[in-house]
């Protein structure tokens, strides 16, 4: 028995022990370079070195700033208008941009510039997200120091970038927006701190997602067949179609007319008793089907092919699938969990907004 507790004792140990490594929180440095028209070119240093797909950051600035707008130094990158609220004599901004590719190199990391109508102090300190290639979020220290640099120690290439209408975040008149400035979305479970914020209001703003309720999102929901269908048929503009054959697609229900319509156009093509199974939960390898399907329907090239040796788990993958997967995974759009392609796991709705995103803006070139 004794020997039994000191052998649970050393596991416990040698457990702790390694618990420090596992959960080793990042400790950047935020980088602000004012320049003389009010802007600043933003610039994270010390990471850890791994690929980084996100970054969101969160600013309080002493003054009002309402009509800041903001330009990723990277031109591949996506990054709605940033948020700003202006609260008694503070702003508060919330920039965020991704990427199907790492945003940074090594240890460090090019945001962009900054533009405020007036010239601002940077913070003290600022709240930063970075999300891994899996879209999950890596440890970093609660408060990032900011350091502020004057021109000349700023890096060459940053000051003589300009400033002008023509930066990628500017936005056209098509290009989907977030709410206005200062307003949230309508759910009371997604705010500007959350990774997957700008793409809930990339898919809300364009109609494609709503909520299970008026005021509820639910981002950790698992999305299920019938939702699928009926984004794609939001952003098709809803078009009608001669109701689909599958015998558990009943008339009347919100999903009838989006299976009708992606039976028809050979976007899904249901199971082989007949059914569709609105209500089952969509796995990976299902999504990156119905995708690449979609893709080909809208007429893109979707010859493109990922290495997927790369995964331990690529012979789980179903022969239906492979193609697709294989095109999901050259496109960006599935990127592995855990090392792995996990074909049949689900997706939540806060990742798939994340992958309409994508698909949208890098694929469909919508903005």
């Amino acid at each position: 028995m004794r020997k039994g507790v000191i052998s649970l004792l050393l596991a416990l140990t040698l457990a702790l022990g390694c618990a420090p490594t596992a959960l080793a929180v990042m400790r950047p440095t935020l980088l602000w370079s004012a320049r003389a028209d009010g802007s600043a070119v933003l610039s994270l240093e010390d990471l850890d070195g791994g690929d980084i797909y996100g970054v969101q950051l969160e600013l309080t600035l002493s003054g009002n700033f309402p009509d800041c707008t903001f330009a990723p130094a990277s031109r591949t990158a996506y990054s709605p208008d940033c948020a700003v609220l202006t609260v008694r004599g503070e702003t508060r901004i919330t920039l965020y941009l991704t990427d199907r590719q790492a945003l940074n190199d090594h240890d460090a990391l090019d945001i962009g510039v900054l533009h405020l109508d007036g010239t601002a102090a940077p913070p003290e300190t600022v709240r930063v997200k970075l999300l891994d290639e899996r879209l999950q979020t890596l440890p970093v220290s609660a408060a990032v120091p900011v350091t502020a640099l004057s021109r000349e120690e700023a890096a060459p290439s940053q000051p003589s970038q300009p400033s002008q209408p023509s930066q990628p975040s500017q936005p056209s008149q098509e290009e989907p927006r977030l709410p206005d400035a200062g307003v949230s979305l309508p759910f009371a479970d997604v705010n500007e701190r959350d990774w997957f914020y700008g793409a809930a209001g990339y898919v809300y703003a364009r109609g494609m997602m709503r909520g299970l309720t008026e005021t509820r999102f639910a981002p950790y929901d698992v999305t299920d067949r019938a939702m699928i269908v009926t984004i794609l048929h939001r952003l098709e503009k809803s078009p009608a179609a001669l109701p689909a054959g599958f015998t558990d697609v009943e008339q009347g229900q919100y999903y009838a007319g989006p299976v009708a319509w992606a039976s028809a156009s050979g976007v899904v093509t249901g199971y082989e008793d007949a059914t569709f199974r609105p209500a089952a939960p969509i796995t990976r390898e299902q999504l990156a089907a119905i995708l690449y399907r979609y893709a080909r329907y809208k007429g893109l090239d979707v010859s493109a092919r990922g290495d997927l040796g790369k995964f331990p788990d690529a012979s789980a993958v179903s022969l239906y699938a492979a193609d697709a997967i294989s095109w999901a995974v050259a496109s960006g759009l599935i990127n592995g969990t855990d090392g792995k392609l996990d074909p049949g796991g689900r997706a939540s709705r806060a990742q798939v907004a994340v992958i309409f995103q994508r698909f949208c803006v890098n694929l469909l070139e919508m903005g």
